[in-house]
């Protein structure tokens, strides 16, 4: 195999290189021909979208695996192509992984074509050295079977097809090279090179007034001469940048007759925004990801980050992967069962919150030791049993799935407390509401039926935002007694079964009855205060919305902030009114005497943090006005996010 021998060979070839031939260009209106690098050197919306590409395909790892078996992998981080990868030359040529990988996606954006050519470096170590697209001439007929390296002032270097990595796209006129897509966007890329030489001749003549002069018939004939001084008079005095504002002055009998395009004939702005969304559709590039936000929402926009990652950028790292492999793996040697792949991983996943609680719901258990916690916290490792898994009592490895099954069978089989849970109870210690899987379940429900709410309101309303900022909402037809009615009954249904959930948990416990009839009232009279506060606070931020200066941009992001942000937050704080509402009722009906306050959050208020752990009967009310948490007598500032429960005993 043919190779550059040292790393000193590798310096006889750093002086600058100018290619002796063009091998890709296109055809303007003004009769010349671009090569590709200049068409990418002067074509903002070309730049924009190959960038786009280059850069999020250079972010990501490439990472070396062994397949062990269908179910294992090994990360190999020392394997030779790994190293390769890594480091692609030795530090003093200044080519990191990043730099290779992102003008590698940059030459295939821009020629469909992009080469590495495999050098030899210290230690007989492989490197990868990018080739310019322009400076190589593939050679062969259905398969390459060499190439040719054009240098200026260096004669022609014929290279084995095996010491080059060629990636290619495909052309439907030859096997061996890619056609660009600047090719498919030849028309696109001419309309916005003529409007930009419009544009540039425009404001190179500055107040230049654009137009015909007209002599009366009667006029005598110009002579050349006159007509020629008369001109350049014309233009040294109101054309250029130093004249605008000046008011022309014509001979006896003259009149002007302006003569131009206007923006609706031309078109510019409609044209420049074209070309930017063919050129994205060209690269396959959701729109918004390069800055078109039209139809751009907060919901859609998180979407089209994963549409981006799968479908758009999954086929370019497919081909990438597959070339590694088939081109470069085949140079070192313990290649079985090895093959490369992008961590895309790393840009699909959620949230930590999101990751954490899918993980727990796949593994059924705590998935983390103590200390592998607070070294994600930075903080210092503890002694003892730290480094254990903990597995709670009520899940058991080949007995249950998930803490969920426990709460699921629970509510299915038998409630009534065994005859040491009652005597627990008769020594004081009691039942707690806090059920942190029962509790998601429900919150997940709350925030399923508000997004539900959110969506109708955001459909009815903004269609009707006026284009011109408002000072109140008359115009956009809000209708309290609609959004109050609906979201009432929706509430109440809500609180009913939340409540009833945790009543008859506890009754059972209890061996007691709970009266739905009982509670009803409360709830209904809770459900409606809810839907009234819920609709006046969207009601005030859509009125703030409806006075900025892009009022339907605006009132969008209104109902974006409710779908994403508010219907959790108010899942949370009803959810724990409801259920604590219902304990309470059980408990009283059981006959417990006691309630403890129990704070169940990491930053409490400072109201909860005080009377964390106080017990009173169970007929008080606690130091800040509530009888259980989430007790509306207290307000919405007690409420807010609370997730403290509470803590009966007899």
């Amino acid at each position: 195999m043919a190779v550059v021998q040292s790393a000193g060979a590798l310096a006889s070839i750093e002086p600058s290189w100018w290619p002796i031939r063009r091998h890709g260009s296109l055809h303007f209106y003004n009769q010349y021909h671009y090569d590709y690098a200049t068409i990418y050197r002067t074509q903002p919306n070309v730049r924009t979208c190959v960038e786009f590409l280059a850069r999020n395909i250079a972010q990501l790892g490439l990472h070396v695996f062994r397949r062990v078996s269908d179910t294992d992998r090994e990360r190999l981080t020392d394997h030779p192509l790994a190293r390769a990868l890594g480091q692609p030359l030795p530090a003093e040529y200044k080519v990191t992984r990043y730099r290779l990988m992102e003008s590698l996606m940059a030459d295939l954006g821009t020629y469909y074509n992009a080469y590495w050519l495999k050098v030899r470096v210290e230690n007989a170590q492989l490197g990868l050295l990018r080739i310019p697209p322009q400076y190589m001439e593939v050679k062969g007929g259905l398969v390459p079977t060499s190439y040719r390296l054009h240098l200026m002032g260096q004669e022609q270097r014929e290279i084995p097809a095996g010491d080059v990595v060629h990636f290619r796209g495909h052309n439907p006129e030859s096997a061996i090279t890619g056609l660009s897509p600047l090719e498919t966007l030849r028309r696109v890329l001419a309309e916005e090179h003529a409007a930009g030489e419009y544009r540039e001749g425009f404001w190179q003549n500055a107040a230049r007034m654009h137009g015909i002069i007209e002599r009366p018939a009667e006029a005598p004939e110009w002579s050349t001469p006159a007509r020629e001084r008369f001109k350049a008079e014309f233009e040294a005095l109101y054309a250029g940048s130093e004249q605008s504002g000046k008011t022309a002055i014509l001979e006896e009998g003259m009149t002007w007759r302006p003569v131009t395009f206007n923006a609706q004939e031309s078109e510019y702005l409609a044209g420049r925004k074209l070309t930017r969304e063919e050129c994205a559709r060209a690269y396959h590039i959701p729109l918004p990801m390069v800055g078109i936000l039209d139809h751009a929402t907060f919901s859609n926009i998180k979407e089209q980050h994963k549409h981006l990652y799968q479908d758009s950028l999954g086929p370019w790292l497919a081909m990438i992967e597959d070339d590694i492999e088939l081109q470069l793996l085949p140079e070192f040697e313990g290649t079985q069962g090895v093959y490369v792949e992008f961590n895309i991983e790393e840009k699909l996943q959620g949230s930590f919150e999101e990751q954490t609680e899918a993980i727990q719901r796949a593994v059924g258990r705590p998935w983390m030791t103590a200390n592998e916690a607070r070294a994600r916290m930075n903080m210092p490792r503890m002694d003892g049993d730290a480094d254990a898994l903990v597995t709670p009592l009520n899940v058991l490895v080949g007995g249950q799935a998930s803490p969920q099954d426990i709460v699921q069978s629970a509510q299915r089989t038998d409630r009534q407390l065994v005859p040491e849970q009652k005597h627990q109870l008769q020594k004081g210690l009691g039942l707690d509401t806090h059920q942190p899987e029962l509790r998601a379940r429900h919150e997940q429900k709350w925030v399923e039926v508000l997004v539900s709410h959110y969506r109708r309101q955001e459909a009815a309303i903004v269609s009707r935002v006026p284009k011109a900022a408002k000072s109140d909402i008359g115009g956009v037809w809000w209708d309290d007694e609609r959004w109050d009615r609906e979201l009432g009954e929706d509430l109440l249904r809500l609180n009913r079964l939340t409540a009833m959930e945790w009543a008859n948990e506890f009754a059972g416990r209890l061996e007691a009855e709970v009266s739905e009839e009982r509670m009803l009232p409360w709830l209904e009279e809770h459900s409606r205060i809810q839907a009234t506060y819920l609709n006046a606070y969207t009601r005030d931020e859509v009125t703030g919305a409806l006075r900025e200066p892009e009022p339907l941009d605006a009132v969008r992001d209104v109902f974006a902030r409710a779908i994403s942000v508010w219907a959790a937050r108010e899942a949370v704080s009803g959810v724990t009114a409801a259920l604590n509402f219902g304990a309470h009722e059980a408990a009283n009906a059981g006959g417990l005497r006691t309630k403890t306050w129990r704070v169940n959050s990491g930053n409490p208020r400072d109201s909860h943090a005080a009377q964390n752990g106080m017990k009173i009967d169970i007929r008080q009310t606690f130091p800040n006005g509530q009888r259980w948490p989430g007790d509306p007598a207290a307000g919405a500032e007690e409420n807010a996010n609370c997730m403290c429960s509470v803590e009966f005993g007899g």
